[in-house]
């Protein structure tokens, strides 16, 4: 990759994170590489970096994740400086896991949702297999309330994880609106037990594949929420609400997002799931990483499907998703690059200024 080329991308990035120079030249390295091998496997990222044979990149690979003290919420103030200042968001929370070995990789992630796509904001790698308790819900969204501001928030989306008295209690007192799916069998209605029905049975008249909003707040866990719901030939989705269920089924189709997103870090993109890491604090960095490299993917993807037209399949969907064409654009760039194909600058400077906060 020709110098001027690369030092455009260190100095962009330089801007946005406080890392000294030799730890700005390895994120711009780490980070456009992962993109051209479509791997967060450290040898093979350490086989195509520059200025010293694999072994020893594959070292200095291995010192930075292990000795590497990183300000995550420095990331945070990134992404969110990426996005418009001026918008109110939703936020998605949902939670990723596998198992390597006989260890337990378990994700709880907050994603921000802008132009319909889902960026990682915050996350925690819980030491556990499992669900995650209303502290560990609280903790990681408390930092997005201080980020943002309550009145930043649109509203908090979540799958049937996600329920509970103690974290509605929490979600009601702190004001933030939410729109959580819950499982058919919950009961509603009277606060006499014998007098309670399941929430499938508010929706028993509901036709098939139409939505249904409950006209009435309903005692739910204790307390006073809206409802809506469809049947298909799936089952029930019934969405709860603490504000109003006017398009409550609607907001909550966008926690598919952050489905995507976890698939453009998995099999779809980076291939998280082939790293041999375990130790929690080394996964988190790399997060950061793959978090950069993914959201440096979909604003390109973004710009693209401004710029020029996606094409559409006959089904009415995009034929690439927006990450997909912009991890693909960014992949054969930075093959150019490193090849030195590479004749028109503006082509490299566009997709680079995505990536600055001014």
């Amino acid at each position: 990759m020709k110098p001027y080329y690369i030092n455009k991308l260190r100095s962009t990035l330089q801007f946005n994170f406080d890392w000294n120079k030799s730890r700005i030249k390895f994120l711009t390295d780490f980070v456009s590489l992962m993109i051209l091998t479509a791997s967060v496997k450290l040898k093979r990222i350490s086989l195509f970096m520059t200025g010293a044979k694999g072994d020893s990149n594959y070292r200095k690979i291995q010192r930075f994740f292990k000795l590497f003290e990183m300000d995550y919420e420095e990331y945070s103030r990134f992404v969110l400086g990426l996005l418009s200042s001026q918008l109110k968001y939703y936020l998605v929370m949902d939670r990723t896991n596998w198992k390597f070995g006989k260890s337990d990789i378990n994700i709880l992630m907050l994603g921000i949702i802008y132009k319909n796509n889902c960026f990682p904001l915050f996350w925690e790698l819980l030491a556990k297999g499992g669900s995650s308790s209303t502290y560990e819900r609280k903790e990681i969204l408390e930092k997005a309330i201080k980020l943002l501001g309550k009145d930043r928030i649109l509203g908090l989306l979540g799958d049937r994880e996600f329920i509970g008295v103690h974290w509605f209690r929490y979600l009601i007192s702190q004001q933030i609106e939410f729109h959580i799916r819950i499982p058919k069998q919950v009961k509603a209605g009277s606060t006499l037990q014998k007098n309670r029905k399941t929430v499938e049975y508010l929706f028993r008249y509901c036709k098939e594949n139409k939505k249904m909003d409950y006209p009435k707040a309903v005692n739910i866990l204790g307390y006073k929420l809206y409802v809506s719901g469809m049947k298909s030939d799936k089952g029930y989705c019934i969405v709860v609400s603490n504000k109003s269920n006017l398009n409550s089924l609607k907001k909550y189709q966008m926690r598919w997002t952050i489905e995507n997103m976890f698939g453009a870090f998995k099999t779809r993109g980076f291939n998280f799931e082939d790293t041999h890491m375990t130790n929690l604090e080394k996964l988190k960095k790399l997060i950061v990483m793959i978090s950069i490299a993914y959201t440096w993917c979909v604003l390109v993807g973004l710009w693209i499907s401004e710029t020029i037209k996606i094409k559409i399949k006959n089904h009415g969907r995009k034929q690439k998703s927006i990450f997909r064409c912009g991890f693909d654009y960014l992949t054969t760039l930075i093959k150019k690059l490193l090849e030195g194909n590479i004749y028109n600058d503006s082509e490299f400077n566009d997709v680079t200024k995505l990536l600055s906060c001014t």
